[in-house]
């Protein structure tokens, strides 16, 4: 009896997706990090990107990345970019904030599945290092909190960055929809996305 019960309680973990809660938890289990406290659209609008800055300064020049782009209407747009190819919207739609995640949802113009080309997480978790006030990091709990558990190591602050998507710039409504018009100009490309029939 003493084997069954955590054998249980681990096959109910398998399959199941974390709350906003345990998220953190996990999270802080390996780095110090704090929930971003009551997230609003307007309080998390902005670009969120896996080529930081910071990230950058401790790797070098990148090689490839992705762009997140929350609008305070609600409205998202992702886009992906490697030296190889050139800078696509892979997913646009509407984002919420329910029970603590961020959740994104594909508009109907997406005809393709957009997580068909690479793990690409549809909810988040917002937090913060410690020592950052102001700092946003999304960090999805479907692929990159497995992974970033899985290889946390000796250095779990450079693999949270590594994981996250961080807050680079903010977004108001003024400039909302001039930039979501020059994005989508510059990187639409749903021909990309076509399956050959040949």
């Amino acid at each position: 009896m003493k084997m069954i019960l955590p054998l249980l309680f681990l096959l109910a973990q398998v399959g199941t997706t974390p709350t906003a809660h345990e998220a953190v938890e996990r999270l802080r289990a390996k780095t110090p990090v704090e929930a971003v406290a009551t997230p609003s659209l307007a309080e998390l609008a902005g670009r969120y990107t896996t080529t930081s800055k910071e990230l950058g300064k401790r790797v070098g020049p990148f090689l490839a990345g992705d762009d997140l782009y929350l609008f305070p209407d609600g409205t998202y747009i992702y886009r992906e970019w490697a030296d190889i190819a050139p800078v696509t919207v892979h997913d646009m739609g509407t984002w919420s904030v329910e029970e603590g995640l961020v959740k994104l949802k594909s508009g109907p113009e997406v005809s393709w599945d957009p997580g068909e080309y690479r793990w690409y997480d549809r909810r988040y978790v917002a937090v913060r290092r410690s020592s950052r006030n102001n700092e946003v990091l999304l960090v999805g709990i479907e692929y990159a909190l497995p992974y970033f558990e899985k290889k946390a190591g000796n250095d779990p602050a450079f693999m949270l960055l590594v994981n996250a998507k961080k807050r680079e710039t903010t977004i108001n409504r003024a400039e909302a929809k001039p930039l979501k018009m020059r994005l989508l100009k510059e990187s639409w490309r749903p021909e990309y996305f076509q399956k050959s029939t040949q």
